[in-house]
């Protein structure tokens, strides 16, 4: 439940809604091409980067000075990347050279062809102000005038060439050198070691030197008024950097640095290879994480109180970051098209630090949690792992690459073995070090490690897109002690002419009230069925007892009693899920009973959470009892998923007086902010004042005020209008502004009066002039979001100066994506639209249905009971 763990992707948190599957876009949009890694007639060896800082004026200046080998034959020009930077000088060895720069680049046309092999050096003398991306400042202002004073550089994708010349894809790799000139008494740091540091009356001084060469895009400078923390595990130096006043916050954050560092090493059998592992938490942060080689920069959202840590800790960022040492710079890919050799691998292992650190339930339930948000994604599109067809690299950043990749990778590796799967990356490691990979030269390390062949493997799960879909079926002969299982692969191909089958080696296990007994099977058609003979009838079964490939999904056809066996006594937390999710469907008072009871007794937090969420689903006075009978867990995290659940019984009185006192004080800031924005979801009567009296009181990184302000909005009450305006602009809170933004745009689509100052506001917010481009960046998305929701064309204008002037990927990528929803959205039939909202009617009315139901067992029991006691 940490509020951070993946470093640099933008999907959503939460599950698809049920429109998912009929909007399901083209991951690649208009304007995508190939993209392969560039030639390189030119290899740069060494990189000096001797810079000043102007927090005034947002400047940057000063040098960048190349050795360069020569790559290939007839070389006459040296081409730089170069995004809008002045530059004042350029010379080859002690020539001064005449350029030119394009805004895009800078070209040095020469005399003469430099030879193969040869070795020149080149500098460049440059300066940028207010640099739209690649290094940041923040700075107090008239908004935020307790701003944290610093400037931090953010390098990936390709941003590096806005504030210096260089070679700005991954496929060029160089030592550095890095010289900064700050303020007096400032503290400034870079990748590698320290090798000068002085201070005089005008400036302090830092020299810095990495002898291991990296991607460009991997360079940091970050500089601040910073305290340092120091420790040692093995023959690593573990460092982090917080704001000053924040250490103990830091600790919670980092503590766990130094034995992550040890486990990466041992199960990988690739040594950390720097003298020191160092972090930096900075404010700001337009991502999670990012692994600068040997400095990695995080954001300060991570650092968190001693009461926070009941919700969360940072060991899921911290591992992910941690892990990119060895996927991603020591070992790092050709081009950004298999960058899941990065992103899959540290989302991965930061999975098996999970384990490591909090055994094996805590790992599947992660893993579940990984597959559940690719599958989120893949109803909104789908695309292979690997595809070189983009239209910005950020574009690939996303949830099929993170935990997609991940639960692939876990498969993957329960197929190999782990023992092999473990010895195959040690090799992939040593034999490509410091060098450049693709996704074959990770197969030919697996095969050589196991003798085994993983073309069609990685045809199935990596060069194409979608995932299993497994109904499954069961009949017990009792004549023969025969179990069949029916399964089906009901998943769609994108196509309709088309076929999407998968061949999937997994093992089955029958359980008794003593022992169980386990088959392998290999599904591979598209309705099969399997016969077992067993010793007799089993109480319940599972398909994939151990999780093997979390990325499938499972639909159980079975009867309810195979149900509340598997949910009572399944030793696995995924088991206990299936069955619990399986229950909501056509549930019965017995089944309510079944999920209350186990949910009282359950003590694994997230199938607590997922029971809550079956019985809120199931909804009624029985399953509205059920959770608060439980609602008091000593678990905090087990209480917030409790909150959560009761969110779903619309205006009932008695819910809301329970999230009313647990809303009042509780040890844990998510459980308190998740009253909260429950009392809103369903709708209790009068509570906007009770809402609006807590938008004061301070949580971790303002997650209650943000659940004051979802509150609200589903509140759809007007006068929350002035409340979320406040919130939503520029100066309010920074965390919660986000909230605040969704929820304007939730009452303007209510109050079509409304709908004209939103639109105004939103569009100011999206060219949000004020402060640097981190501190603006949420605030822009935010409202290109909520500019799809009000479905407004007059939007459109506004989002195009964005898709087109924006320097961010991912602003970029959603204004385009809103500019042909709100397009769709006027296309679209009235009764479309009415359909739409009929169904959600619906699903609103089932659950009233629901109530009646329940109310007349409980009256129909009560009469029976009457009539014994009369009897």
């Amino acid at each position: 439940m940490s509020s951070v763990r993946y470093c640099k992707c933008h999907f959503q948190n939460g599950e698809s809604n049920h429109w998912g599957i009929l909007d399901r876009k083209a991951f690649a949009q208009k304007g995508a091409k190939a993209h392969f890694a560039p030639d390189t007639p030119l290899l740069p060896q060494h990189l000096l980067l001797d810079l000043n800082f102007d927090w005034e004026e947002e400047r940057v200046w000063g040098s960048t000075t190349y050795d360069l080998m020569v790559n290939g034959e007839d070389v006459r020009e040296i081409v730089f990347d170069a995004a809008n930077l002045e530059i004042d000088r350029v010379m080859l060895g002690r020539r001064t050279l005449s350029y030119e720069n394009t805004g895009d680049r800078v070209i040095l046309s020469l005399d003469k062809a430099l030879k193969y092999g040869e070795v020149v050096q080149v500098k460049l003398l440059h300066s940028v102000t207010r640099p739209s991306a690649g290094i940041y400042f923040t700075k107090p202002d008239e908004a935020y005038p307790d701003r944290f004073k610093t400037v931090w550089t953010q390098g990936q994708d390709e941003d590096s060439k806005y504030y210096f010349p260089c070679f700005d894809q991954p496929n060029f790799k160089q030592t550095t050198e890095v010289k900064l000139h700050l303020p007096k008494g400032m503290f400034g740091l870079s990748n590698g070691r320290l090798i000068n540091k002085k201070g005089s009356a005008k400036e302090s001084f830092f020299h810095y030197k990495l002898e291991i060469p990296y991607s460009t895009y991997l360079l940091s400078i970050v500089a601040g008024e910073f305290s340092e923390h120091k420790s040692r595990v093995g023959k690593v130096d573990i460092k982090w950097y917080v704001q000053k006043g924040r250490e103990r916050e830091g600790k919670n954050a980092f503590k766990d640095t130094g034995r992550i560092i040890r486990f990466f090493s041992d199960y990988t059998g690739y040594p950390y290879p720097y003298e020191h592992y160092t972090q930096i938490a900075v404010p700001e942060f337009v991502f999670g994480g990012m692994e600068n080689f040997t400095v990695t920069t995080q954001t300060d959202l991570t650092l968190h109180d001693d009461r926070a840590r009941l919700d969360m800790d940072s060991n899921g960022l911290v591992a992910h970051e941690a892990a990119h040492m060895w996927f991603g710079d020591i070992v790092t890919a050709r081009s950004w098209s298999h960058a899941w050799l990065h992103e899959s691998f540290a989302t991965y292992f930061d999975a098996l630090y999970t384990r490591e650190s909090k055994g094996e339930d805590e790992f599947r339930y992660q893993l579940l949690e990984d597959a559940e948000m690719y599958f989120s994604e893949d109803a909104h599109y789908r695309r292979p792992i690997v595809t070189h067809v983009y239209k910005e690299p950020i574009d690939l950043f996303d949830a099929h690459l993170y935990p997609g990749g991940a639960v692939r990778l876990h498969y993957l590796k329960s197929l190999v073995g782990e023992s092999l799967f473990r010895k195959a990356l040690t090799l992939f490691l040593k034999r490509h070090e410091y060098g450049l990979v693709e996704t074959v030269d990770l197969v030919r390390c697996l095969e050589e490690a196991s003798g085994k062949n993983f073309d069609e493997w990685m045809d199935q799960w990596i060069f194409r897109g979608g995932y299993p879909m497994l109904d499954v079926g069961y009949q017990w002969g009792a004549a023969s002690n025969l179990a069949e299982i029916t399964v089906k692969q009901t998943q769609k191909a994108e196509k309709k002419e088309e076929e999407l089958l998968f061949k999937l080696p997994l093992k089955i296990e029958f359980y008794y009230s003593r022992g169980s007994e386990k088959f392998s099977l290999e599904i591979k058609n598209k309705e099969e069925k399997f016969s077992f003979h067993l010793k007799s009838k089993p109480l319940f079964f599972r398909l994939d007892p151990d999780y093997e490939c979390p990325a499938k999904r499972v639909k159980l056809e079975i009867s309810r009693s195979l149900l509340h066996e598997q949910l009572k006594r399944d030793k696995d937390p995924i088991g206990r899920i299936e069955a619990a999710k399986s229950l909501v469907a056509k549930s019965s008072q017995t089944d309510i009973k079944v999920l209350s009871q186990c949910l009282k007794k359950e003590p694994q937090w997230g199938v607590a959470n997922r029971i809550a969420r079956a019985l809120g689903k199931i909804g009624g006075e029985f399953a509205r009892d059920g959770l608060l009978k439980a609602v008091n867990s000593p678990d905090a995290k087990i209480r917030a998923g409790i909150v959560q659940a009761l969110g779903e019984f619309m205006g009932d009185e008695k819910v809301a007086r329970a999230l009313k006192k647990i809303a009042h004080g509780d040890p844990s800031y998510r459980v308190e902010a998740g009253a909260l924005s429950s009392v809103g979801r369903i709708k209790a009567k009068n509570c906007r004042p009770f809402l609006e009296g807590f938008l004061d009181r301070p949580s971790h990184n303002d997650i209650g005020r943000s659940a004051i302000f979802r509150a609200l909005a589903n509140l759809e009450e007007e006068q929350a209008w002035a409340t979320l305006l406040e919130g939503a602009d520029y100066g309010a809170a920074r965390s919660s502004r986000f909230s605040a933004i969704q929820g304007l745009a939730k009452l303007a689509g209510r109050f079509e009066h409304l709908k004209p100052e939103a639109i105004n506001t939103l569009k100011r917010f999206a060219q949000e002039t004020r402060g640097t481009p981190s501190a603006t960046f949420r605030g822009k998305l935010a409202a290109i979001q909520a500019m799809g929701e009000l479905e407004e064309l007059s939007s459109i204008p506004t989002l195009r100066k964005l898709a087109e002037g924006e320097t961010d990927g991912r602003l970029k990528r959603r204004a385009e994506e809103t500019i042909v929803r709100l397009f769709e959205s006027a296309r679209k039939p009235a009764e479309m639209k009415l359909i739409r909202s009929d169904l959600d009617d619906l699903l609103k009315d089932n659950k009233s249905l629901r109530d009646r139901v329940d109310i007349m067992e409980k009256q129909k029991d009560a009469k029976q009971k009457s009539k014994k006691k009369k009897g």
